[in-house]
């Protein structure tokens, strides 16, 4: 068995940590940007960044929001819907997400 220092076992954890981050690609990331308008007021907008495309989208609300202009717009995966119709889609959503486990009651999962 090899003795290393802490600072070689470090060393060794961020080259591995580096190499494993050149091979994993996260499929998507949202992003929050801003625009001005050209009456002065500030459009918010929820954007999907998948690779070389970048859409709107947003399950937690609204996807362009400008509040002095009282605008909100719905989109799901670039698709923009009225409310009522986001609304809809959001409550057909079947199971827990991926982050969580289910559990009987008064007990956990816990590893």
């Amino acid at each position: 068995m090899i003795n290393k220092t802490k600072e070689q076992k470090a060393a060794a954890l961020a080259e591995e940590i580096h190499n494993i981050k050149k091979w994993v690609n996260p499929k998507g990331k949202i992003r929050r940007v801003s625009k001005i308008e050209e009456d002065g007021s500030k459009t918010i907008a929820l954007a999907l960044q998948m690779g070389d495309r970048t859409i709107f989208h947003s399950e937690d609300g609204p996807a362009l929001i400008n509040k002095e202009q009282k605008r909100k717009e719905y989109y799901l995966n670039g698709i923009e819907y009225t409310f009522d119709d986001w609304n809809e889609i959001m409550k057909g959503k079947e199971g827990l997400p991926w982050y969580k486990q289910a559990a009987a009651k008064g007990q956990t999962h816990r590893n």
